[in-house]
């Protein structure tokens, strides 16, 4: 079975009172699909009904999870910070914006090989080789991104919103989750 935890690690517990924990805490979660994504291409020519099931639950994940984490920062977090921030900031934030457009297109990509390839009667080598490839440049992707999160806008957060703001942030996540 390719599972969707990596063997031994959980994903951090953090509330929506504290919002910038918890989007780190949502980046954990997010990891946890990416190693699932590479496991399962990596398996795909082996373990092809295994490996399909394992990417369509990690894309369940990035639909329901991975949607809301993008909203909360472009719809909470980033509006409040643009005023805030220096050049450089905002450069890294306008980066992080450009992040999730391609990481939608690598996303669709993705979606419509694995239905290729799970509709074919049989297993196409070119097809997992594709999908591994383009696994591979997803997970990059999100791992550069994930790691300028976690080390600069977490931190640019912390520095430049005030409780009010944070609180806010926090409601309007609830208020996303039907909370």
């Amino acid at each position: 079975m390719i599972s969707i935890l990596p063997s031994g690690q959980t994903a951090a517990s953090a509330t929506l009172d504290q919002p910038i924990e918890h989007l780190a805490a949502c980046h954990r979660r997010i990891e946890q699909r990416l190693e699932t994504l590479e496991r399962a291409a990596a398996a795909l020519d082996t373990q092809r009904d295994e490996a399909l099931a394992a990417i369509r639950n990690a894309f369940a994940f990035l639909d329901s999870n991975g949607v809301l984490h993008t909203q909360d920062e472009e719809e909470s977090l980033f509006p409040r910070l643009r005023g805030k921030l220096t050049v450089e900031q905002q450069s890294m934030v306008a980066s992080l914006e450009s992040d999730h457009q391609l990481a939608h297109h690598l996303d669709s990509r993705l979606r419509l090989l694995v239905e290729q390839i799970a509709s074919a009667p049989t297993p196409a080598p070119a097809l997992s080789a594709e999908l591994r490839d383009l696994t591979a440049r997803f997970c990059a992707l999100y791992r550069r991104h994930i790691a300028v999160e976690d080390s600069q806008l977490a931190a640019v957060s912390r520095a430049l919103l005030n409780a009010a703001e944070l609180a806010a942030i926090g409601a309007e996540m609830r208020q996303r989750r039907g909370l």
